[in-house]
């Protein structure tokens, strides 16, 4: 899997791409009618073209070179590249085989490292703190703070999100007491470096007629965390503060329904790793969710299940899928605009949100005319 991320490249977006909108507000629109920028950013060798890590912070994009253990810092305006951080893996300034990063500020780093532990690099001391996950409970799990699949770390009255992750389960494992006894998401207490359990929980509800994989996407605001299971239509708000949870049902015209066919087919774990990624890819699956705090947006992205071309490798396809549905919701959920992206344009798992609006990876690494010395983004302004 790592050699196909390394291998993903970068194409040049000739022409506006757009899919068509359904809903009553934009049924005769289409996406270049919210289009409002096209950046085009030389990159060098230093930068791997694609990443599975990035933040945006004042202007600047932060780029994890996972091949090159560095953050690169890419201001927008400017277009100008340089070097943020050159991490260590091992020795006194070791902070282990991230999985994603999260920047506080220009002087502190937390990176959440494989082996249950958050690692938060100062850089003006050249410290190292190393909270371990398993020093609190033997049930805690990896975490991790990246873009795809939508799984970031968010900083909150001194107070660091850890998103937990979701290993391997079976069908009948799944249901109402696993997911009591289950933390979607930790808090960790920078007063006292010590761990607190969220009392979020998901339920039945989050799933539908038949539970399916607890996995979820979790982005941020303010005091809010929102949460979106890969395989639902609900979006539970939890407020950090007083652990409250309101819960709205997504709207789509485009999404086909959540069947939980993969989920549900016990035989899967006796299938070749080949077969059961071209049935994961054949029904639809949320991809990411970001938060706009600028326009009061939230945006959704699902792949809308329809499987793997004929003649194309499973195990590739589904390290950067043909195309996905982007949903724009208001600031009730409401649906406002939704859109069917055409194929090999846009990155699926790659976009960030700054205070010109959406920004889309317009250099699939499948389209024909791909270069591997550019990043291309595309900037959309869905506001009224």
């Amino acid at each position: 899997m790592k050699s196909a991320f390394r291998n993903i490249t970068i194409a040049v977006l000739i022409l506006l791409i757009y899919g068509c909108s359904y809903t009553p507000e934009s049924k005769n629109q289409t996406l270049s009618d919210f289009h409002v920028e096209h950046i085009t950013i030389p990159i060098g060798p230093e930068i791997d073209p694609y990443t599975m890590a990035l933040q945006y912070v004042d202007g600047e994009l932060l780029w994890h070179n996972k091949n090159r253990s560095t953050i690169s810092k890419i201001d927008l305006k400017t277009k100008q590249v340089s070097e943020y951080y050159h991490y260590q893996e091992e020795g006194p300034m070791g902070v282990g085989n991230i999985v994603g990063f999260y920047v506080f500020n220009q002087n502190k780093i937390a990176f959440p490292t494989s082996g249950r532990r958050v690692s938060i690099y100062y850089m003006d001391t050249d410290k190292v703190d190393r909270i371990k996950l398993s020093d609190f409970s033997p049930d805690y799990t990896d975490t991790r703070s990246r873009t795809r699949y939508t799984s970031t770390f968010h900083f909150w009255n001194n107070k660091l999100v850890l998103p937990q992750t979701v290993y391997f389960r079976y069908t009948h494992e799944i249901n109402e007491d696993f997911l009591k006894n289950k933390n979607p998401f930790l808090i960790l207490n920078l007063d006292n470096s010590k761990v607190e359990e969220s009392p979020y929980r998901l339920s039945k509800s989050n799933f539908g007629e038949n539970f399916n994989t607890p996995k979820i996407l979790l982005d941020h605001k303010g005091k809010y965390s929102y949460i979106l299971p890969f395989y639902s239509n609900q979006l539970d708000v939890f407020d950090l503060n007083n652990s409250n949870t309101e819960s709205y049902q997504l709207q789509t015209n485009l999404i086909p329904d959540f069947t939980n066919k993969f989920f549900l087919h016990e035989e899967r774990v006796n299938q070749s790793l080949e077969e059961n990624m071209s049935e994961y890819l054949s029904e639809p699956q949320n991809l990411g969710i970001l938060v706009d705090p600028f326009k009061n947006l939230l945006y959704r992205m699902t792949w809308p299940g329809t499987g793997v071309p004929e003649g194309v490798s499973s195990m590739k396809f589904v390290a950067t899928p043909s195309h996905f549905i982007l949903s724009v919701y208001d600031e009730n959920f409401d649906l406002k605009y939704e859109f069917e992206l055409p194929e090999y344009e846009y990155i699926p798992h790659q976009y960030f949100v700054s205070e010109a609006g959406l920004h889309l990876f317009g250099n699939h690494p499948d389209h024909p005319d791909s270069k591997e010395d550019q990043l291309v983004i595309h900037t959309f302004d869905f506001s009224d």
